[in-house]
Order: C-alpha cells, then sequence, then structure tokens
C-alpha cells in the first residue's frame, strides 16, 4: 500500500476499489471460464491468482479498518 496514514475515509475508498477490481475479475474469469484450451486455462488461473491477492488485500484493509475505529484519534 503506498499510503501507510489511513484514515475511515481513505479505507473506505481503498476498499471500494479493491471490491470493485475483484467484481471486474470475476467477471473475467467467467468468460475465461467459457473458452477451450490452455490460453484459456492460463488465463483463468493468472486471474483466480489476482483474486486471490484481492480478497487478502480486502482482509487486511478489514483489519486496518477495526485499528483505526479503536484508536484515540479515529
Amino acid at each position: 500500500m503506498r499510503d501507510k496514514n489511513f484514515t475511515a475515509t481513505k479505507l473506505k475508498k481503498r476498499m471500494e476499489q479493491v471490491a470493485e477490481h475483484i467484481e471486474g475479475y470475476l467477471v473475467d474469469l467467467d468468460t475465461a471460464d467459457r473458452q477451450e484450451g490452455e490460453a484459456a486455462e492460463a488465463r483463468a488461473g493468472k486471474l483466480k491468482d489476482k483474486i486471490a491477492t484481492l480478497r487478502a488485500q480486502m482482509q487486511a484493509l478489514k483489519a486496518m479498518e477495526i485499528q483505526v475505529a479503536e484508536a484515540p484519534d479515529g
């Protein structure tokens, strides 16, 4: 993550961005799953990796959101 100083607003915006990316990759994955061949399988594998990475980022953001909410200065 580029910015280490997160506010609740920044976290919410970043979480929305990550969710949009995940949704886009899921749509792409659905398309790749309907195609045949090694190229489609390779693309599906890459998309699954990207989705997993973004889901891990989302979990980290949710953990930060809790920390920000519990911080005395918010």
